[in-house]
């Protein structure tokens, strides 16, 4: 049998909404096989188990999440620009696909050290030095306030993620459905912006 690549970007769109919603334990095959509208032979002959499969979309998933961070890091462009990109692009990110955040870091955290040495190379930890070293340079002329660009870090990604992990509390707490909930998060690019420029500032 030839291999046909629209059936397979359908599997691959099909196991990631299921994958994404249920993770690798609360997925099966015959649900991905529905999800994608072939039967569950077409489905192995495609991938042959259950782990090659998830093992494609959990390469997808984290790519998506790394590569691009990776990539704002290592740009020559200022710090407050990097900054804003990184509010834009994951926002914009976790808006189109909002189970993204929530699947990585469940099934990460199921197994990290083999994850981690599967997925993560060297270019995100240089990156990450690049960012470390603009970050002080900008300390040393008087522009922000002394921070660790580790702490930095992580209150970035930590203001951008939260809401799409904790999104049924959320909405509980507040009170609202889907429709608010849409409109929070639309207008919470802005605010992340203006919240992490006023707690650099001098």
């Amino acid at each position: 049998m030839v291999t046909d690549s629209n059936t397979e970007q359908k599997i691959l769109d099909a196991a990631e909404e299921v994958f994404h919603q249920k993770g690798y334990d609360g997925a099966r095959m015959q649900e991905i096989a529905e999800e994608a509208g072939i039967n569950k032979g077409l489905l192995h002959y495609y991938f042959k188990t259950k782990d090659k499969l998830f093992e494609a979309i959990f390469s997808m998933a984290l790519n998506r999440m790394v590569s691009k961070i990776s990539a704002i890091l290592d740009l020559d462009i200022s710090l407050d620009q990097k900054i804003d990109l990184i509010v834009e692009q994951y926002m914009a990110l976790f808006t189109r696909n909002p189970n993204l955040p929530r699947f990585v870091l469940n099934e990460l955290n199921k197994n990290p050290d083999e994850f981690i040495a599967r997925h993560f190379n060297g270019d995100i930890k240089r990156a990450f030095a690049g960012f470390a070293v603009s970050v002080q340079r900008e300390i040393e002329k008087g522009t922000i306030q002394p921070i660790d660009p580790r702490h930095l870090l992580m209150n970035m990604i930590s203001l951008i993620i939260f809401p799409f992990i904790g999104r049924p509390m959320i909405q509980v707490v507040f009170g609202i459905d889907n429709t608010e909930f849409k409109k929070l998060i639309s207008e919470r690019r802005e605010h992340i912006k203006r919240f992490l420029n006023a707690a650099l500032r001098p």
